[in-house]
């Protein structure tokens, strides 16, 4: 193959968006990828510029950073910025730029990675929303309540409210040169207790009741509460630390009961569909497998896959989106036994734990479910499009040894499985096994479909 064909293809299959740039501004070409993330076609992209695609606010500062690169004073940059998509919306996007010059030293055109993180953008958003929402119930609480945030080995504070001056009586500048100083005014008959929790290497959830003595002699009953928070690879980050006073607010301990009751539902909640999450769900197969390994019956995981759910946000919106994934997840939780776990592992992917459950039974769940109706609402301003789109579809079902594929009324979706054996000695394998059961029977759907 010719270097000339190899740069073309590799410029076309990259995983990211691609561009040349002239020293203008213009669009000279684009990949498929950039295409597909701003919704136009590339026909109609070469004749626009970066310019026309960049939301207003973000214009100056790429053309800044442009001009830098130009006059040779940088040879790149990179910018999170928002582009315009063709239909209106914003997009997030992280792009890097760089100068290609031609044989005489002169700027030839640029060449611009765009990166999608519109996702990552909307979930920041969100988690910014939750902060603030946190720390305003935080301050809410801080006549009573003693809040704190630190490292796992306590030696350096992220967070503090007033809650600490107010209980101890003691400025909480001093909890800034060593965060466990509060373990001091322990009263001394609780020492113990106290000690053997907090000297615990690493740290784990605590939940113990104590007596303390303020800065004016006045002994005081704590109620002291904490867990470690984690990383995505299951290392501690962080240790989150309340102490009540509930020596006269019985009512207050009660609400805060019920709040760490319901951060620790969230904890193993996806937020949007209200199912187990993929944390959650790896631990109760991990759970799982022990018990099967101790002889118990075998069960069988069932890894889902929308789709083409990728076209209803680009044709619908996102939120016609999550519409579609919470009208499914609602649809298969009625489908379920009480013994079953349903879980979304991330975007448009869930698995279902079909408890007690050999290929035999799982047969029968299959049955089931291809008589379920999954007409989605997607929300009534989008019924006429619906009405003439690719997703309003008849139902039909295409089974095979070890997968399903279901196209639904509104929403398709592929489906393989895999019951336990020996082999599977971790959840990652079990999920894993389960998917690729799952794209070898939407190979073979496509395969027949293309026939």
């Amino acid at each position: 193959m010719r270097e000339k064909d190899i740069f073309e293809k590799t410029f076309e299959q990259c995983g990211v968006g691609l561009a040349h740039v002239s020293p203008h501004g213009d669009l000279i070409r684009v990949n498929s990828k950039l295409s597909g993330f701003l919704g136009y076609d590339s026909a109609t992209l070469v004749k626009m510029s970066f310019q026309s695609i960049t939301e207003a606010s973000h214009v100056q500062e790429d053309l800044y950073l442009l001009h830098q690169v130009l006059r040779g004073e940088i040879d790149t940059y990179s910018i999170e910025k928002k582009y315009i998509h063709a239909k209106g919306h914003h997009v997030w996007a992280k792009l890097t730029v760089s100068l290609v010059r031609d044989e005489s030293g002169e700027p030839d055109y640029f060449i611009s990675v765009v990166e999608d993180i519109d996702d990552k953008k909307r979930i920041e958003s969100e988690l910014y929303k939750a902060e603030a929402l946190f720390s305003k119930i935080v301050a809410a609480f801080s006549a009573h309540s003693f809040v704190w945030v630190a490292n796992p080995e306590l030696t350096r504070l992220h967070y503090i409210n007033e809650g600490y001056r107010n209980i101890y009586g003691r400025d909480e500048y001093e909890l800034h040169a060593k965060p466990d100083a509060f373990l001091s005014y322990v009263h001394k008959d609780d020492r113990l207790l106290v000690d053997k929790v907090y000297k615990a290497k690493p740290l784990e959830s605590w939940d113990l009741q104590y007596r303390i003595k303020n800065s004016s002699g006045e002994i005081r009953y704590i109620h002291d509460r904490g867990m470690p928070l984690f990383d995505e690879n299951e290392q501690q980050v962080l240790v989150v630390g309340t102490a009540d006073d509930v020596s006269h607010e019985k009512e207050q301990q009660q609400a805060l009961l019920e709040a760490i009751s319901k951060l620790e539902y969230l904890s193993k909640t996806d937020p949007l569909t209200g199912i187990s999450n993929r944390r959650e769900m790896f631990i109760q197969l991990d759970r799982e497998i022990q018990r099967m390994n101790r002889g118990q019956k075998p069960s069988t995981l069932v890894f889902i896959d929308l789709n083409d759910f990728k076209s209803i946000n680009d044709t619908f919106g996102h939120k016609a989106g999550d519409r579609a994934l919470v009208g499914f997840s609602d649809i298969m939780k009625n489908t379920l036994r009480e013994t079953d776990r349903f879980a979304r592992l991330g975007g448009d992917e869930f698995v279902v734990l079909l408890f007690g459950s050999d290929d035999a039974d799982a047969e029968v769940f299959f049955e089931r479910l291809a008589e379920t109706s999954f007409d989605i609402e997607f929300g009534r301003e989008f019924d006429s499009e619906l009405a003439d789109s690719d997703a309003n579809q008849d139902s039909r079902v295409n089974s095979g040894s070890d997968g399903i594929t279901t196209t639904g009324t509104s929403l398709s979706f592929s489906l393989g499985w895999h019951t336990w054996d020996a082999n599977i000695v971790t959840a990652q394998n079990w999920v894993d096994a389960a998917d690729e059961a799952m794209y070898k029977q939407k190979r073979q759907h496509k395969r027949h479909a293309d026939v």
